[in-house]
């Protein structure tokens, strides 16, 4: 048992955390949630919905469907998606089939998804869901998950507020009241000034912004006033969503995100565009083509480069995450991200695994990622499957918009606590037909190794050339993973190199 590590771990949790983690062991203890309780009815006489509203409810059952498939039968995992009902969509012949025969679906999280599930079929038309719909929302407000905040609270929630929407009664109205206060609280502490959601991941951003999408619309159906914080947390919400939309219709995959793990994001922008919370023409990712541009999210702690060709760039100088809850950051201090005519070539490890296993550290290691690794360790003390000790502090120092290219300058200082307390500075200069990476370790004396990871498909055109400077560069076969546990092949370049109290070198990448 590592203590200090333990103690560096601890030291960052919120106080509630702390003191609802003996409530919330005791409310698992206690079992299953009754269900011998009359449920709420359902609301009559919906108007219909829109056609994005139906379509979204129907792609989410599609996603869902596909990740399921994907996920080995017999993981927490894949009984927490089988229990999201994801099979919900739109279409109210078919009769929704209980979950409530595992146990897992008692567990605060799959039911809030449950239940916004269950209230978006039931808004759509569909029948006999009130008994569900009651017993997932007894399941939430019987356990919320204060033990962990960040989304699974949010969840909680709004699963809470799409089911009070949907039903009539006491029941109903408590649901909606719970729900109302707990996003009033968490609301503004967990979406950032500039939209971003502070775990600072796509997929959870994403996740939670059509949550919320979902119960404004669910609100605005059954005739409840939504609140006005709401409504501008997913304008900015929105927002941000637009400006980490890659050439693809993607979005950068640091942080635990997959490309799989949320609604796509043109369905969510298009969600939010037909409720009237989001408008394409005013959006941060509309600049005009043929001219470098920059885009930073200061509290996100991410910059967008693209230059006049179109080459696309995402690069994360940020903070690592909420600072009560890191369980999706990774140790990737100064990683970035790069499309190069619209497809994806240089790449994030993504996502192998959720279990504290090898695969795990893998997926979370400095080694993984596109950046320097210093001493052979990481650069935040990333453990277990969610849990991380001391954190590297990043910020950015420069930014710069030019006619013929754009440039951002930042560091880091997770290395500090080997000798020396070496901090890793890196610029990033995107021109119309070249990235240069300029990498400086200021202090230490140590070995390390900076990396590069290319998708190989992207790699085999031809048209990308690799070259290093101070750095020699080994060639070797790898993988990344834009979809949970599918892997595709890729190319790892590395270049080791020592550090005798400073180093400069890097990378460029042209094409």
């Amino acid at each position: 048992m590592n203590l200090p590590r333990i103690a560096r771990t601890v030291a960052q949790l919120h106080p509630i955390q702390v003191l609802a983690r003996p409530l919330a062991l005791g409310q698992r203890a206690l079992g299953r949630v009754p269900t011998s309780a009359r449920p709420p009815r359902v609301r009559p006489g919906f108007a219909p919905p829109r056609a994005r509203f139906a379509a979204f409810a129907d792609a989410e059952r599609a996603r869902g469907g596909a990740r399921l498939a994907a996920i080995p039968e017999g993981s927490l995992l894949h009984a927490y998606e089988r229990a999201y009902g994801y099979e919900l969509g739109a279409d109210p012949t078919l009769e929704a089939p209980s979950a409530w025969d595992d146990p897992i679906a008692s567990h605060p999280f799959p039911a809030s998804v449950r239940a916004r599930r269950l209230a978006v079929a039931a808004r759509l038309g569909r029948p006999g869901l009130s008994a569900e719909l009651g017993r997932a929302c007894r399941a939430i407000a019987l356990g919320l998950e204060l033990h962990l905040l960040g989304n699974h609270l949010v969840e909680n929630a709004i699963g809470l507020v799409c089911g009070g929407a949907v039903t009539e009664g006491l029941e109903a109205e408590a649901w909606w009241k719970l729900g109302s206060a707990l996003l009033a609280w968490q609301l503004p502490e967990q979406f950032l000034a500039d939209g971003g959601h502070f775990e600072l991941s796509a997929s959870y951003h994403l996740a939670l912004t059509a949550a919320l999408l979902e119960a404004i619309e669910l609100a605005r159906a059954s005739g409840r006033e939504v609140p006005e914080l709401w409504r501008t947390t997913a304008e900015r919400a929105l927002s941000w969503a637009a400006a980490v939309r890659a050439p693809d219709g993607t979005y950068p995959l640091f942080n635990d995100a997959a490309l799989d793990a949320a609604p796509e994001l043109d369905g969510v922008l298009g969600l939010g565009e037909e409720l009237g919370l989001f408008d394409p023409a005013r959006s941060p990712g509309a600049a005009p083509d043929g001219a470098p541009s920059l885009h930073r999210l200061a509290a996100t702690g991410w910059v967008i480069l693209r230059s006049g060709a179109g080459a696309w760039l995402a690069f994360d100088a940020g903070a690592d995450g909420a600072s009560y809850q890191p369980g999706h950051v990774h140790a990737d201090a100064l990683t970035f991200e790069l499309w190069i005519g619209g497809e994806r070539a240089v790449v994030d490890y993504g996502v192998s695994s959720y279990k504290a296993d090898r695969d795990r550290e893998e997926t979370r290691a400095t080694r993984a990622h596109n950046t320097i690794e210093l001493g052979g360790v990481d650069s935040s003390e990333v453990w277990s499957a969610f849990r991380v000790g001391r954190r590297a502090r990043a910020e950015v120092r420069r930014i710069e918009q030019a006619r013929a290219h754009v440039a951002v300058e930042a560091e880091h200082d997770g290395y500090r606590f080997l000798p020396g307390a070496p901090v890793h500075r890196r610029a990033l200069e995107l021109s119309e037909r070249e990235l240069a990476i300029h990498d400086e370790i200021i202090g230490g004396r140590t070995s390390a190794c900076s990396r590069l990871r290319l998708d190989e498909a992207a790699l085999r055109t031809g048209s990308i050339a690799i070259e290093g400077r101070a750095l020699t560069l080994d060639r070797s076969s790898g993988v990344w993973f834009p979809r949970f546990r599918q892997p595709q092949a890729a190319v790892v370049f590395a270049g080791s190199f020592q550090v005798r109290g400073g180093f400069r070198g890097g990378f460029r990448v042209r094409w």
